[in-house]
This record gives C-alpha cells, structure tokens and sequence, in this order.
C-alpha cells in the first residue's frame, strides 16, 4: 500500500512539473511584446517652424521584446498638414502612409525614417503639427506620436508687406510731391506784427516770414535730384512688397535694410532742418513765457490770449484760427506791450510748427516704411530655413 501511494504521488509529481513547462511555452509562443518611439529629426527637432514645402524627417524605432520573430508587421501613420514622400518603403494610402515589415526579430530593434513635406501651415506662423504612428502585429497594437512646429513664414511676411504697402508706403510719393505746392488755406498776413527781437527770437521771426512768404512750398522738392530719388525709391519699395510669397522673401537682412535707408537719405536729409528749427522754437518759447515742458503751442496761445484779455470759447484745433479770433477780441482792449509781443512769438513758432508737421509727415512715412519691413521680417520669418 505504501509502495502504491508513493507511485501515485511520483506520477503525479512528474505530471505537475510537464504542465508547468508546457504552460511557459506557451506563454512565450503567444507574446507579442515590442515597444515603439516616434521623434522628430533634424529642422523639425528645434523650435522654429518648418515652413511650406520643406521636407522633414520623422525617426519611427520599432524595438521586439519577444522571445521569437513577429511577422506581419503593419505600421500605419496619421498625417495631417504634411505629405508623405515615399521613401524607404513608405507607402502612401489616402492622406496616411504605410510601412510593412515581413519579420522582426526577436529583440531586434528597427529604425525607419519617415520623410515628410508640409503641405499646409497657418498664417500667423504657430501651429503644432502631429504626426501619429499605429504598429499592428496580429491583434496586439501600440501607438506613438511627435508634434513640431510649422508655419507659411513667407506668406505671412508677404501679408504684412501687402498691408505695409497700401497704408504707408503707397503714400510716400504723393506726400513728397505735395512738399512743393503751397497751402493756400494758410493766413498771408500776420495778426500779430513781428517786434524787434534778437538772438534766436530773430532767427524764428525770419523762419517764420519765409514760410509764410511761400505758404510753406518746400523748394528742395521742385529739384528733379529730390524728385527722382523718391518717386524712384517709393516705387521699388512697392514692388518689394508686392511681390508674391516666395521663401526667399525671408532673405531680408540687416544689411538690405541699411541699403534702403541710405538711397532715401539724399531725401530724408532735407526734412531733418525744420523739426530741429521747430524743437528749438519749442523749447525757447516754453522758457520765455513760462510754460510747463508738456504745454503745446496751442495751450500757450491760448494761456497768452486770455492773459492779454481774449479768453476764447470753444477754442479751434488751429492756432492760426486762435490767433485770429484773439485779433478780432483784442480790437477794443488794450493789452500791454509784452503781451502782445508773446503772441507775436506764438504767431512765428506757429509757422515753425506748420513747416516741421508738414515735413514730419512724410519723415515719418518713410522711416515707418523701413521700420515697417523690418518689424514684420522679424515678426514672421521664423522658420527653420
């Protein structure tokens, strides 16, 4: 009896230790084990956008961690806003790309570039694009996925050009050829006469009669020299910004950027003089009357009327149109010698000023034009090439 339980546990024993092996091949037939990555590669691994039509690459690492070969191995890649270039045996299946592999290995690691080219970017430049990888071997499936950046860098710069082009750059010539004609809304006579000043009180009083004398008319601007350099600088500038989005629109540099404001500085040199004179009347006035530096030409004049007895109501824009209006309340007054003297200097700082706005206006087109080309560049050409 003895001799037969201790056969039957043997047997038992040897028949335990046979399921046990067989269940761990088994286990071992039946694992699909692997493990994948998918990162970007070159450009596409930085922060710059990748712009329209350039190609990246895409690194995609199938690694086994079974113990046999997998067979059939699909790997299937959702693409949105690229397009596949079919290389090393990609395959494109509508707007996806696929990749069969026969075997692989066991514990064997693969690597497979995926060449991609951008078809579609948003203006302004900052979109993430993600491209997403699906392996299928069998019924087992893992997925990956990487995200860069992409952006129509030249297309957005060419669409602040368009708008820097209608807005400012549009009005550089007409503005230029306005500095010659004079402005015949102006007074031609003065409401207040010129006193017997010295010094750079003389010096404004003499500014202000050959301003008057030719209603503001710039004669710089009647020379052909004046008049071609900007009729032509004006035009080629709209050309640059008209021209069509191309990645090498992007190409604007420091140095180009120099090169447009030396051809215009024959120009922009002959506009500087009347913004010094109208400064320097400014700053000599405010001292003279007293006037706080934040004070405009048109609260002094008016602070001077009501001072020597004018006190306007609903005061006009124009200084011009308040010193006409003190004159004409003034008529029955008497105000003090001194007093009129301010506004006569008011009057001749008011021509200073007509001189420099006029000039400004188109000192500021063309700098704003510049400034205008090199801001955008700087803001949208942040692409990787």
């Amino acid at each position: 009896m003895q001799f037969r339980n201790a056969a039957r546990l043997c047997v038992a024993s040897i028949l335990s230790i046979a399921v046990l092996i067989f269940s761990g091949a088994a286990d071992a037939q039946g694992s699909r084990k692997f493990t994948l990555t998918v990162t970007p590669m070159g450009a596409a691994a930085g922060d710059k956008m990748i712009p329209v039509a350039a190609s990246v690459g895409v690194n995609v690492v199938l690694k086994s961690e079974s113990s046999e070969a997998l067979s059939k191995v699909l790997l299937t890649a959702k693409l949105n806003g690229v397009k596949l270039v079919p290389e090393g045996g990609w395959k494109a299946d509508g707007d996806n790309a696929v990749l069969e592999i026969d075997t692989l290995n066991a514990n064997e690691e693969i690597s497979r570039r995926l060449n991609l080219r951008v078809d579609m970017a948003p203006l302004p430049p900052g979109k993430q694009v993600e491209v997403s990888v699906e392996v299928k071997i069998g019924e087992a499936r893992v997925n990956a996925s990487t995200k860069f950046p992409v952006g129509d860098c030249a297309a957005a710069f060419q669409a602040d050009l368009t708008r820097l082009r209608i807005s400012t750059i549009s009005e550089v010539w007409p503005t230029a050829d306005e500095m010659r004609k004079p402005d015949t809304t102006l007074p031609r006579v003065r409401y207040f006469r010129v006193a017997m000043r010295r010094g750079d009180f003389a010096n404004f009083d003499r500014l202000a009669a050959g301003y008057q004398a030719r209603l503001l008319s710039n004669y710089d601007f009647f020379t052909e020299g004046v008049r071609y350099t900007t009729r032509r600088w004006s035009d080629e500038l709209k050309a640059f910004a008209g021209q069509d989005a191309n990645p090498g629109l992007c190409a604007v540099n420091k140095e180009m950027a120099e090169g447009i404001r030396k051809t215009i500085n024959y120009v922009s040199a002959r506009l500087e003089p009347p913004l010094k004179a109208y400064a320097r009347a400014m700053d000599q006035l405010r001292k003279a009357v007293g006037a706080a530096e934040s004070d405009d030409l048109q609260k002094i004049a008016l602070r001077l009327a009501a001072d020597a007895g004018a006190k306007i109501e609903n005061p006009p824009a124009s200084v011009f149109k308040i010193l006409e209006q003190t004159r004409d309340l003034l008529k029955d007054t008497k105000p003090t010698a001194e007093q009129l003297d301010n506004l006569s200097l008011v009057e001749s700082v008011a021509w200073i000023e007509a001189q420099a706005m006029r000039s400004k206006k188109l000192h500021d087109l063309i700098e704003n034009s510049i400034t205008g080309i090199t801001e955008a560049q700087k803001k949208n050409c942040v692409c990787a090439f």
